[in-house]
């Protein structure tokens, strides 16, 4: 039996026996080759790896002894016939698992595709003795050791995430220690540490490793991370999700239906069925509360909304994303399309037992993404209407809610007024049943005024309702002829004027919910007051906090809450809110991208108080918080009329959705603002809005959608002499035809930009110039000049503090270095370009310095490094869904 080890000291060994491999440039010549295995390695290449840039005169003839030594070593372990020359080099044949090396790359890449991949990552790991090539001398060996070197930092990585945590600790410390920038490492440590309940160390591992980074490197931690350190500070929800909402108080009742879920509680799949306001949510809430032990790894719910206003249905990417934040998936890390995310969803309740609450659904479709797909995991789908799709195809478990009985209906108001006061006057409480027809809302909105008014006699307030029946009829959403409108005017009517104002002024409010700072825009007074009048809505039960300072209404209640706003009186509220998303959403994308193009905005209407952000994670957050309010205010805008309103505010959201990957919803909603551009016409507004569809159809790998959205803008740029944007839209389409390899176009297009933007007026203007003309002398061959123009864009853009356009400086230089064949320098450059991308939490481009770095590596012949950047970047990828992931996995092919 024989092995070559390359993994520690270069060794050969047969039967058991290790042979002499001779001196460091014998050693170094056999590594050369069992490297390559089975290629042809030059003599020029053995040459230079053997003496870098200074070969002695007889060098060829040095390398011929060293063959002939090597070829009596192989004999010695039965072999003459392995080490072979060829025209101009040599080959050496030997089986691939007799070479630790080729043995370790093999298990590694196995153990990716492989759901278990402990046992071949353990079989990886015992290959690795050292430090590889220990003790050979030069530059090939020096670069070799170092990307073997990476790549065994990277497969350590993956064991200690199916390792037992305490050795995977131990292992990974003393790593941590000889690499203390390498910060996938280092998250790495923590998590083990985390995991083995040594958590104290976790974040003193965070600590150190964050002041080396600032005091050597000057940067801040990643992602992945601050990520790290986030889920050690505190138990993360991936560990056990719990998003059941708070049950209805005084719940009672419907022992039937609870019974008949507890013997469907084994099914994958259960419908509760049943008209608006019948008690379908809180049925299957006070369930899912008394079997939550039986899910131990926790409970997941969202609100569809199916039969809300269009623009307000919670789609099932959004439920889906909701889903990945509480197993707390980083918002970077979340895929772009909804298949990939539902991939994603699946993965991480495989093998849990978990119940899925999915309320207010439309349809079967609706729901579909959303089902967790796992044995053990249970989903609960409440709707309107019966599903027979689930049913019949899904195989879900029908439950239809009819309305409660007479009985059960006694017992529902008893439990919220008190037994004593029902039995009291059971005439009245009869009464009260058959005027809300045994409907659960409406019985619960008569008990709250009957407990805010407890010195009222029930037969008092059914006289009330009597009278108030008399002149409203039934609402038509309900399909029963009841008095529903009646018991909500009858809750409305209790209110302060103030809180009755506001009532009514949410039913006209974009959002599915919404925050005490919109309330106040939309009623024009102080944050506080509209406090305290949201806190009047909730204790009548007509408003719910149903997240911490957010706050829902049930649909009929929105409806009803609509009916009552005139037309009038809803044109200045309307605008109030519009202003205060619209001025927050322009501070907050101030702080994402202080270099953007301004959004000229008029100032916001008296009564309006923006939002106010002190840095850009703070206005991250609060956009991600807000997003689906301020996609549904830019459809409402549009239908409103306030068609100025709808384009900016789309226009101030192009930041936040593209760093974020949400380029569908982008895309979506600059529809929306290109009408409502045509509509004022407003030409800049068009342009803008047309090149930025270029941009996410482009993100998507949609290129020919891409530069035809650009010709379009560039036609209505140069319609009306905006040459700021005539720039932009030559500068996309520039980038567009080098993507094709177009360079004669791609130059036709730089030269326009750089001669429109001398007096385009542009804010980054003398930055962009030099870029541009960097790109003209790239196109033209002259290398050595577009390296220094690019070396004075990067300075500019660094002075502007405009980390975007420093990147691409950077990513420029590097181009014309690896035209120039400056491998090192090229790479260099990438790498800046490639930390500023991961700073600015764009994946996407992060995915395209990587591939950068991989073509720049293969070109240079280092294989290894390349698939190492490469997957990387497919892997990002692949994450995010785009079509380019399949471009990568044939370069790794």
């Amino acid at each position: 039996m024989r092995e070559f080890r390359l993994l520690g000291p270069v060794e050969v060994w047969t039967d058991g026996r290790r042979l002499d491999a001779g001196p460091p440039q014998q050693r170094l010549v056999l590594a050369a080759l069992l490297a390559d295995a089975g290629r042809v390695v030059p003599a020029e290449s053995l040459i230079a790896r053997l003496w870098d840039d200074d070969p002695p005169a007889a060098a060829r003839r040095a390398v011929h002894v060293h063959i002939a030594r090597v070829r009596q070593l192989l004999r010695l372990t039965g072999d003459h016939t392995a080490l072979t020359g060829t025209s101009g080099g040599y080959r050496l044949d030997v089986e691939p698992d007799e070479v630790d090396l080729h043995r370790y790359r093999r298990l590694g890449d196995r153990a990716r595709d492989d759901p278990a991949p402990r046992k071949l990552l353990d079989e990886a790991l015992a290959c690795w003795r050292g430090t590889p090539l220990a003790g050979l001398p030069g530059r090939w060996a020096a670069e070799t050791r170092d990307a073997w070197s990476r790549r065994h930092l990277d497969t350590v990585i993956a064991w200690s995430a199916v390792a037992e945590p305490g050795p995977a600790a131990d292992t990974l410390s003393g790593l941590v220690e000889e690499h203390p920038l390498v910060e996938p490492l280092a998250a790495a440590l923590i998590r083990a540490l985390h995991r083995a309940g040594r958590t104290a160390e976790a974040l003193d591992c965070y600590a150190r490793t964050r002041k080396t980074l600032v005091g050597e490197l000057g940067i801040e931690p990643g992602p992945e991370l601050t990520e790290a350190h986030r889920a050690a500070l505190s138990e993360p929800m991936r560990e056990r999700p719990a998003q059941l909402p708070t049950g209805v108080p005084g719940f009672a009742g419907r022992h039937a239906e609870l019974a008949a879920l507890d013997t469907a509680v084994g099914q994958p799949l259960i419908v509760i069925s049943g008209t608006a306001g019948v008690g379908k949510t809180a049925l299957a809430v006070h369930w899912a509360s008394t079997v939550a032990g039986r899910f131990p790894d926790g409970i997941l719910h969202v609100n569809l909304r199916g039969y809300a206003p269009r623009g307000l249905v919670t789609t099932a990417a959004e439920a889906v994303r909701g889903f990945l934040e509480a197993f707390d998936v980083p918002p970077p890390a979340v895929p772009v399309t909804l298949a990939a995310q539902v991939s994603m969803y699946r993965r991480l309740v495989a093998g849990r037992r978990m119940l899925v609450l999915l309320d207010n659904a439309r349809d079967a479709e609706h729901v579909r993404p959303l089902l967790p797909g796992s044995p053990g995991c249970l989903a609960v789908v409440t709707s309107r209407h019966l599903l027979p799709a689930l049913v019949v195809t899904d195989g879900a478990y029908p439950l239809n809610l009819d309305l409660p009985s007479v009985a059960e209906s006694r017992r529902l108001l008893a439990a919220r007024l008190g037994a004593d006061r029902v039995a009291a006057e059971p005439g009245a409480v009869d009464e009260i049943i058959d005027r809300c027809a045994r409907l659960p809302l409406a019985m619960t909105l008569v008990a709250t005024r009957a407990a805010v008014h407890r010195r009222f006699a029930l037969a008092a307030l059914v006289g009330e309702l009597r009278e108030a029946g008399d002149r409203l009829d039934a609402l038509s959403s309900v399909d029963r002829s009841i008095d529903v409108r009646t018991v909500l005017s009858w809750s409305y009517e209790g209110l302060s004027d103030a809180a009755a104002e506001l009532f009514r002024l949410l039913g006209l409010h974009c959002g599915p919910d919404v925050t005490a700072p919109a309330a106040a825009a939309l009623l024009g007074v102080p944050v506080r007051r509209a406090g305290e009048l949201l806190a009047e809505l909730a204790d009548a039960h007509l408003i719910v906090e149903h997240v911490e300072a957010r706050f829902t209404m049930h649909d009929l209640l929105k409806a009803y809450a609509g009916e009552l706003v005139l037309s009038d009186d809803g044109e200045e509220p309307l605008r109030r809110v519009l202003d205060f998303y619209l001025h927050s959403a322009d501070a907050a994308d101030g702080l994402l991208y202080p270099h953007r193009d301004e959004i000229t905005l008029d100032p916001a209407a008296d009564g309006v108080t923006a939002q106010a952000f002190r840095t850009d994670t703070q206005a991250a957050a609060w956009l991600s918080a807000e997003r689906p309010v301020l996609l549904a205010a830019v459809e409402q805008a549009y239908t409103s009329g306030h068609l100025a309103h709808a384009l900016r505010l789309a226009l101030t959201l192009v930041t936040f959705l593209d760093r974020r990957g949400w380029w569908d919803e982008l895309i979506a909603v600059l529809h929306v603002a290109l009408h409502a551009a045509r509509r004022l016409g407003d030409a800049s507004g068009q342009g803008q809005t047309l090149r930025i569809l270029g941009l996410a159809h482009a993100r998507l790998g949609r290129y020919d959608e891409a530069a035809g959205l650009a010709r379009d803008a560039l036609g209505v740029f140069e319609a009306h002499g905006d040459r700021g944007g005539q720039a932009r839209a030559h500068r996309d389409l520039a980038n567009l035809c080098w993507r094709e390899g177009r360079r004669p176009d791609a130059l036709r297009h730089v030269r326009r930009v750089l001669q429109l933007s001398e007096t385009a007026g542009l804010r980054a203007g003398s930055a962009f110039a030099l870029y541009s003309v960097a790109c003209v002398y790239f196109l033209t061959g002259d290398q050595p000049r577009a390296v220094a123009m690019c070396r004075a864009s990067v300075a500019a853009y660094r002075e502007l503090g405009d980390r975007v356009g420093e990147a691409v400086a950077w990513e420029g230089r590097g181009l014309a270095h690896a035209e120039m064949g400056h491998t090192r320098s090229a790479l260099i450059c990438f790498r800046r370009a490639l930390r500023l991308r991961e700073a600015n939490g764009d994946r996407y481009l992060v995915a395209d310095s990587l591939l950068l770095i991989g073509d720049t590596q293969s070109a240079a012949g280092r294989d290894d490094q390349a698939r190492e950047a490469w997957r990387a970047a497919h892997d990002i990828l692949s994450e995010l869904g785009h079509p380019d992931a399949e471009r990568v996995k044939a370069k790794l092919r």
